[in-house]
């Protein structure tokens, strides 16, 4: 695919404990590199899509790591070389009713010290068709909701089709501003959105009812930002930590899509399974935007693999998701 996709966020390093050990007294972390922005893009590179991840990574060997590790998956980078620490998070992952859990340890890091004019949006937007963006950049610092604010107003101008991930991380909002003090703003730019209904008020300051239709609601968000012309939402049904059943819903042209469901047994991995979404909702939208029911049945697809690969990242092929979407489960050994 020749149309470039611009992603922009944190490449972060993630520890986690082995064998769903829990934080507390794990002796050793199992290490891999991840962030909501880059998961995107990764997951893109790997169908196939000319993807380019800009971000901020310390002049040291985690920078330099991080980074290969982004290249290894095809995508290209326009890295901020600065500070002298990578944003970590350690994972615990939850096991039957006992759920997940995230620690952040992300202040004072390379990407957090990014300020509006530190890079080139114009150069790096040029012969690109996509941004993607989503609500964790702005929860970090008053600096980086200005920075996103002003890559959008020059994607905006420049013609770029604008996406983003609501991606509500409440634990991250703590420099004075609430989310939904800063992303209303924001997300007037985008034409696609990702965000639960539950999040409304949070991300958007836009008050909803618990009797309130999918339509009543994404009704009132294009009010609000009339730009939008798609808007998703992932529906989970938590059995417990290690079973889900997952579905969407997708929203366009006043028209609503509801995809079928999938009821996961046994989860290896669920971080990124959102992260895995977007990248088959943008891949769909580009490849087939006249067919939003098979968009969201390919995005639900992706995400469902996303659940039995560690690590942050969908690592499922065009081929593997189209194989899901077509039919083909139960586990078999493909030969």
């Amino acid at each position: 695919m020749s149309d470039k996709i611009v992603c922009f966020g944190e490449i972060l390093l993630r520890l986690s404990p082995p064998n769903h050990l829990k934080i507390f007294k794990s002796k050793t972390f199992e290490a891999h590199y991840g962030g909501a922005e880059a998961n995107v893009g990764a997951s893109l590179a790997l169908m196939g899509c000319d993807v380019n991840i800009v971000t901020a990574l310390p002049q040291n060997e985690l920078g330099a790591s991080a980074e290969s590790e982004m290249l290894s998956y095809g995508m290209r980078a326009n890295t901020i070389r600065q500070g002298e620490r990578i944003g970590i998070y350690y994972f615990e992952q939850g096991a039957s009713e006992r759920p997940g859990r995230v620690v952040y340890d992300r202040n004072s890091s390379s990407f957090s010290e990014l300020k509006k004019g530190m890079i080139d949006w114009k150069t790096i937007f040029k012969d690109a068709k996509w941004f993607h963006w989503s609500g964790i950049t702005p929860a970090l610092s008053q600096d980086l909701a200005d920075v996103c604010e002003e890559a959008l107003v020059i994607a905006s101008e420049m013609g770029l089709t604008i996406s983003a991930d609501l991606n509500f991380r409440p634990t991250l909002w703590n420099y004075g501003k609430k989310a939904n003090e800063i992303m209303p703003n924001l997300i007037q730019y985008c034409d696609v959105l990702l965000g639960g209904i539950d999040d409304s008020e949070n991300c958007l300051a836009i008050k909803t009812t618990e009797d309130e239709s999918f339509e009543i609601v994404y009704k009132k968000w294009q009010k609000q930002h009339p730009k939008l012309k798609t808007i998703v939402s992932t529906l989970r049904y938590d059995a417990n930590a290690s079973a889900n059943t997952i579905g969407a819903v997708l929203w366009s042209d006043s028209k609503l899509y509801q995809s079928g469901e999938y009821k996961i047994s046994h989860i290896i991995d669920r971080i990124g399974a959102g992260d895995a979404f977007m990248a088959g909702l943008i891949y769909g939208l580009i490849n087939w935007p006249k067919d939003p029911k098979k968009t969201v049945e390919y995005a639900l697809a992706g995400s469902c693999l996303k659940h039995s690969i560690a690590g942050d990242i969908n690592l499922a092929s065009v081929n593997d998701i189209i194989a899901l979407m077509n039919g083909s489960t139960g586990g078999r050994v493909i030969r």
